[in-house]
């Protein structure tokens, strides 16, 4: 870093979560930043106004990106790298990247603003992602299945991003779902794939940041709808894997790297 980039920050925007289990690993992934960049300023924000609402009703504010944003720059913040830990570029992710624009085209002091792109609209990044949760889990055989079940979305572009990351888990094993809450692939659709294809025993792995309600009640839970209970019905095996993605070293390890690589394009003079 320059002695010219004035104060840096890193700002973490997420989906966020209302769960207090789910705020444990945000704590962690800033620990890690706080470490591994001493002398930057961690910040949060989340892009959920559903979850902002339901915090500011628990009396647990949590900041939008242009506020956050613009509580950094009261600051005194001048450079700050926004890593995003969303999975894919739908419409928070936009609304985050619109946000970003309208700071560095600002007239405040804060105008040197990057951001890192979303975990599966970057091949690379994706493949290291999917590497690092399988390998977390056992050796399995051939009757043996891993389910990624991911939030989803409706967005175009997301859309296609999403089916971007299902094409490199099958590329990567063919025993490697990747299922939606909302959209496509969706339960039913990863229940028949893995019926057709003789699976007797899933291991249920959040794609989600953090565990929080939506893995406690949509994908592990005891009701009727959950997946697990569905796959059960099925007769079919389920091993419940209760870890966030931000409960992977190697995942961690990619938001990290995310950070350093927007930190030097912040130390950079704006002629470069």
């Amino acid at each position: 870093m320059t002695q010219d980039t004035g104060k840096l920050g890193i700002l973490f925007a997420a989906a966020g979560s209302s769960s207090p289990e789910a705020q444990v690993t945000f704590d962690r992934i800033g620990l890690q930043a706080a470490v591994r960049f001493p002398g930057v300023g961690v910040r949060w924000a989340f892009t959920s106004s559903g979850v902002r609402r339901k915090l500011d009703q628990q009396g647990r504010h949590r900041a939008d990106p242009s506020e956050a944003l613009s509580t950094m720059q009261a600051e005194g913040f001048t450079s700050v790298a926004v890593t995003s830990l969303h999975l894919s570029d739908g419409m928070e992710y936009s609304e985050l990247s619109a946000i970003v624009d309208s700071f560095k085209n600002g007239t405040g002091p804060l105008t040197k603003v990057t951001l890192g792109p979303a975990l599966m609209s970057d091949e690379n990044i994706w493949r290291r992602v999917v590497s690092s949760v399988q390998e977390a889990l056992p050796v399995r055989d051939v009757h043996e299945a891993v389910i990624l079940v991911a939030h989803g979305s409706l967005d175009p572009r997301a859309v296609a991003t999403l089916a971007g990351a299902i094409a490199v888990c099958r590329q990567v094993d063919p025993a490697l779902f990747l299922g939606m809450i909302l959209g496509s692939p969706s339960q039913k659709d990863i229940l028949e794939e893995c019926r057709v294809a003789g699976v007797r025993k899933v291991w249920l792995v959040p794609c989600l940041v953090a565990v929080g309600l939506s893995v406690q009640d949509v994908i592990m839970g005891s009701g009727e709808e959950s997946w697990k209970s569905c796959f059960e019905r099925a007769g079919i095996t389920c091993v419940p894997v209760f870890k966030g993605l931000g409960d992977y070293d190697g995942i961690v390890d990619v938001w990290m790297n995310q950070s350093r690589r927007l930190l030097e394009v912040l130390s950079k003079p704006l002629s470069e």
